[in-house]
């Protein structure tokens, strides 16, 4: 299967596809990488009669002349009427601006095309609202997802190291932006603060291949609540994935340690908060992502934000299964959730869960970098899973059960990981499929085709990872608390009252 796949551009992305005067936009690497490798596999790209209305008004003349020829080199989509659904996420009455990106979002909307490529924050936003979420994709996003789905030899999953604060190498890269930032009370703040106070912080770190910092994440178990002065918070201090990591979705890996941390280390503070500086949207975006609200500005910095995270659920928190999720985990589930057990085969339970501590119950231990095909997804909180499974439906908020088939070991089947579905979708057409899971997947185009070779439907589930177990459980387990009667081979609605209620006790789900 050729699975050619249509994408609209906006302003932003034909401008940083042509440098002027010699000079490069900051786009323009990732716009070239997707360029290239949609003309290389066939995938159309198309532009707008309203980008050539936004471009006409660029002000230099030799500039807007070689922005209209840009336009020229792309197919260009007919106008189509602005629906009202679509006029409702615009503020009214709309600016010239609004206006061009309502015909924009009109044209996604209507399937014109599968997918929108814009670093226009606000557009992505408002294509959100109108449930084109999975539909939307940044100039570097794009250029990731295309490259997955056309993979040629991606890099292992990396593994998340906890280094003590004393040992950290300020000398990395990856720290030079941060000086930039703070100047002089950076390294000042690492070698009176950090350094010396190692035990009151935690820090983990991921390392290239050349053993340089590609990503971190420093913790202060516990600070001043930002709102609430007679309590305290634990501070995520520093949280920086480096330029030279795009698209391995690090950022999600360590927010997945750090949040992992905090629900085993025993009496912790039950919120948790990080400074933001308000230039920084798509940070905001991710920490909106994972439950994280603005609660205020650092006093006396207005352009510092403070965003905060409650890590347990007050009392009388009546959130659905999804929300309740998002809010205070992972780890979190809700009880009263329909719960689904999945199964899985070994290789794509490693593809997905390529930070798994163990592969069965045989206690085996992943060896680093011994996977020929790993897939950067696999690091992310969010992931999809497709199957071709006769289920229809999987229901938001669900807990899902991802069941391990045996591998080499006989015996080594066992649920070992949670997760909480987001939404899902049956469909026999492939480009369905593509659609809803292209952002997230783990799947290439040949493991699509496969699924979808006889033309029977695909089982595509949106989830986020809750969990993994610390103990699997085996199939004898399950039978013995009637979760399961037997092996389950397709994904399993678990109907006993008695297998529910102990799944939600062993889960602690919140009541």
């Amino acid at each position: 299967m050729q699975a050619e796949m249509t994408f609209l551009i906006d302003s932003n992305v034909v401008i940083a596809a042509e440098p002027f005067n010699g000079q490069l936009e900051a786009l323009q690497p990732d716009v070239s990488a997707f360029m290239r490798t949609a003309a290389q596999h066939g995938h159309k790209v198309f532009v707008h009669p309203a980008t050539l209305d936004d471009l006409n008004e660029t002000s230099d003349p030799s500039h807007r002349a070689q922005n209209l020829a840009a336009f020229d080199k792309y197919p260009a989509l007919s106008e189509s009427e602005v629906p009202q659904r679509v006029l409702d996420v615009f503020p009214s009455p709309c600016s010239q601006n609004d206006e061009r990106d309502a015909r924009i979002l009109a044209a996604l909307d209507g399937g014109a095309v599968h997918f929108l490529v814009t670093n226009d924050r606000k557009l992505r936003k408002r294509a959100a609202k109108l449930g084109h979420e999975n539909t939307v994709l940044g100039p570097r996003e794009a250029a990731e997802q295309l490259a997955a789905w056309h993979p040629d030899a991606p890099p292992p999953p990396p593994l998340v190291e906890e280094v003590k604060t004393y040992n950290l190498d300020t000398s990395q890269a990856i720290f030079e932006s941060l000086r930039d930032a703070y100047g002089t009370y950076f390294d000042d703040w690492m070698t009176k603060k950090v350094k010396k106070e190692a035990s009151a912080r935690r820090a983990w770190i991921v390392r290239g291949p050349d053993g340089a910092y590609e990503a971190l994440a420093i913790v202060k178990m516990r600070d001043d609540h930002p709102t609430a002065p007679a309590r305290e918070a634990i501070k995520l201090a520093t949280f920086k994935v480096g330029d030279t990591a795009p698209g391995r979705r690090l950022g999600e890996l360590l927010l997945k340690t750090v949040l992992r941390w905090a629900a085993e280390e025993p009496g912790r503070p039950s919120d948790m908060f990080v400074e933001v500086d308000a230039r920084h949207g798509r940070l905001q975006d991710f920490l909106t992502d994972f439950g994280f609200t603005q609660v205020g500005q650092k006093p006396g910095n207005p352009d510092e934000q403070v965003w905060l995270k409650v890590l347990d659920p007050p009392i009388g928190s009546d959130y659905d299964g999804l929300s309740h999720h998002v809010a205070y985990g992972p780890p979190a589930v809700r009880a009263g959730q329909p719960i689904y057990v999945i199964p899985i085969i070994p290789k794509w339970y490693e593809d997905l869960f390529p930070d798994t501590e163990i592969h069965g119950l045989s206690g085996a231990v992943p060896l680093v970098g011994t996977d020929p095909e790993p897939k950067a997804h696999g690091n992310a909180i969010r992931k999809a899973y497709l199957c071709r499974s006769q289920t229809k439906h999987v229901p938001p908020g669900a807990t899902l059960l991802f069941y391990r088939s045996q591998g080499t070991v006989k015996g080594d089947s066992a649920v070992m990981a949670v997760g909480v579905c987001e939404t899902s979708l049956k469909s026999s057409d492939p480009l369905a499929t593509i659609e809803l899971s292209f952002k997230r997947t783990v799947y290439s185009e040949s493991d699509v085709a496969d699924l979808h070779q006889d033309g029977k439907g695909v089982l595509t589930i949106l989830f986020r990872h809750d969990r993994f177990l610390d103990a699997p459980w085996p199939l004898a387990q399950l039978q013995a608390h009637s979760v399961l009667l037997g092996a389950p081979q397709s994904v399993t609605r678990v109907k006993s009252q008695k297998g529910i209620a102990w799944v939600e006790k062993q889960l602690s789900a919140w009541p």
